[in-house]
């Protein structure tokens, strides 16, 4: 199953292919890992991309998504890897290294998750001033996106929501469900400049 939040980010990625052409990305609660393939799909070199989950039975289906994807002859496919939230990041960064893009779509299904997501993100984003992190999800209770902004604040990120009117995969959506569906593109509190098509917010 894919959720609505993750083919909007997906949309997203392929209306705005230059996110993900030429940078090493990091897809974060994978599950079927569509947005890695997508992001792999997109890549002058899939290998920098790398889909990761916490459950095994999961990391088995996503690996076979991308041996589907990118049958045996295709040389340096994307990678699939382990990540538990808040827990071995620094072996995880020394098997992996730092990232340029990374992506989320409804990971944070749960409150008690949204800091150690935060602080995965923090460390292992790359430290430059186009580094991001981009986070698709529904809203499914009122202070959500609030607890959203202050993880981020914690750890010096900035939060932009991006506008959807012009996503595909939003404009498919009933009603009800745009109404609760949010992207945002965060980044390293050091950079201040906004997109035309993103509203600023840090809480």
């Amino acid at each position: 199953m894919v959720w609505p939040a993750a083919r909007v980010l997906s949309q997203h990625i392929v209306d705005h292919p230059e996110l993900v052409q030429a940078r090493t990305v990091l897809e974060l609660g994978a599950g079927t890992g569509l947005l890695g393939l997508v992001a792999a799909k997109l890549s002058a070199c899939p290998k920098k991309v790398v889909l990761t989950d916490n459950n095994m039975t999961t990391l088995d289906m996503m690996e076979a998504n991308v041996e589907e994807n990118f049958p045996i002859q295709t040389t340096m496919p994307p990678r699939c890897a382990h990540l538990h939230w808040g827990e071995n990041l620094d072996k995880f960064l020394h098997d992996h290294g730092k990232f340029d893009v990374i992506l989320g779509a409804d990971v944070i299904l749960w409150k008690q998750y949204i800091r150690p997501l935060f602080e995965t993100v923090k460390k292992l984003l790359s430290q430059t001033d186009t580094a991001t992190f981009l986070l698709c999800y529904q809203c499914r209770y009122a202070e959500l996106k609030d607890k959203v902004y202050e993880a981020a604040k914690e750890v010096h990120l900035v939060g932009k929501e991006i506008q959807l009117e012009e996503n595909a995969a939003f404009v498919e959506q009933e009603d009800k469900a745009k109404d609760n569906l949010h992207l945002i593109k965060f980044c390293h509190q050091f950079v201040n400049t906004c997109e035309t098509n993103a509203v600023c917010s840090t809480s």
